[in-house]
């Protein structure tokens, strides 16, 4: 005699009642999907949207805080304009007439839970598409992290092609060698994508048909162990999944010229180094603001060398996507900046709005405003 289903989602509610002595990361990697899916994923509500689908997908995940944003419809036109079909996965839900413009933009629009971060919402795009993999010649994966495409002389997608890849990104972590930011005069330059923890960030992602159509593909989204922890969801997000596309043969890299950045920052004049050293974005890491501090009062004094050993040091600590947002954009053209040092603290914040000032671009004059916007909204939740 088969169990009601009513006992079986009884029974499950009991077990997590209970297991509050449990490590959560235990927890999650053996029911955070099934908890998803038996009760949330009935709270997911699918519209078809105005445009048609095509062979080449995006899925493009919002967290709407403050409605619909200029830059959410620029990132929509830029895939269109790219030829992709887009499914827009928002985190929570629109007013009316923000989700008619949303229907106006994309091929399918997707509201669900906020539960698991980017990666729950990915998956709810991805297990949406499930049973057209065989179709797809290409899936890319956006989110509003950041504000993208904010510079118009270059094109990802079209740096994305050119990599020529089963599986590419914007940027990757853990590629440099990290060290203590007291020692970074002994910073000695390697990329290397060998790192246990070395992974492509989940803010811009793309996947070839060899990945899309890979039968472990689809099985990692569907037991995908979903969190409300933003470290395991990173741990088994963006690491998991990069280290999956490795283990299984993928060919991969990045738009973001990682391997050469001690070169194409020993090309530029050394006014211009010590202006990316002081605008370097650094978060959370009281002893590498020490060290900047430093760093920026004496490196007059200082060799080229070792105001370059500075800046890879901090992007190494940081990361490549927030540390060197001015040298990215500024002199490499890289299409994408992070809104999160908007409202984690004001020197970041005076950074970010100064990055954008320098831009002549109608992209950056709309991050201007949100960027204000985010930091009064953080501001006085704090």
């Amino acid at each position: 005699m088969a169990i009601p289903l009513w006992k079986v989602k009884r029974e499950i509610v009991r077990m997590f009642q209970r297991a509050r002595a449990f490590p959560e990361g235990i927890l999650t990697s053996l029911f955070g999907a099934r908890y998803y899916d038996i009760f949330l994923a009935n709270k997911v509500a699918t519209t078809d949207g105005r445009l048609p689908k095509k062979r080449r997908r995006a899925i493009y995940l919002i967290f709407p805080a403050d409605g619909l944003l200029a830059s959410h419809e620029r990132c929509l036109r830029y895939l269109n304009k790219k030829g992709l079909a887009t499914t827009v996965v928002s985190n929570l839900p629109l007013e009316p007439n923000d989700k008619a413009r949303v229907l106006e933009l994309c091929s399918t629009y997707i509201e669900r839970p906020n539960f698991g971060y980017d990666f729950g919402g990915y998956r709810d795009g991805v297990l949406s598409l499930q049973r057209e993999t065989a179709e797809i010649d290409q899936l890319v994966l956006l989110n509003d992290s950041c504000w993208f495409p904010i510079v118009e002389t270059t094109d990802w997608l079209d740096d994305i092609d050119d990599l020529n890849v089963d599986f590419g990104a914007a940027v990757s972590n853990y590629g440099l060698r990290r060290v203590d930011p007291e020692g970074f005069l002994n910073f000695e330059f390697s990329y290397s994508t060998d790192h246990p923890n070395f992974h492509y960030c989940s803010y811009a992602l793309s996947f070839g048909p060899r990945v899309i159509q890979h039968p472990g593909f689809l099985r990692y989204w569907q037991s995908f162990p979903l969190s409300n922890s933003k470290k395991r969801t990173v741990r088994r997000g963006e690491i998991g999944l990069t280290q999956w596309a490795i283990r299984n043969g993928m060919t991969h890299g990045c738009t973001f010229d990682i391997a050469n950045m001690d070169k194409n920052l020993a090309s530029l004049p050394e006014e211009r180094l010590r202006e990316i050293a002081s605008m370097l974005l650094i978060m959370d890491d009281r002893r590498m603001r020490q060290v900047q501090a430093r760093v920026v009062s004496t490196m007059e004094k200082m060799p080229e060398k070792d105001v370059i050993a500075f800046i890879l040091t901090s992007a190494a600590r940081k990361g490549v996507s927030y540390a060197t947002a001015d040298f990215n954009i500024s002199d490499q053209g890289f299409p994408f900046l992070k809104k999160s040092p908007v409202w984690l603290e004001e020197d970041t914040y005076n950074k970010t709005l100064q990055i954008l000032r320098a831009l002549d671009a109608a992209s950056a004059k709309e991050a201007l405003q949100e960027a204000e916007k985010l930091q009064t909204r953080h501001f006085q939740k704090a």
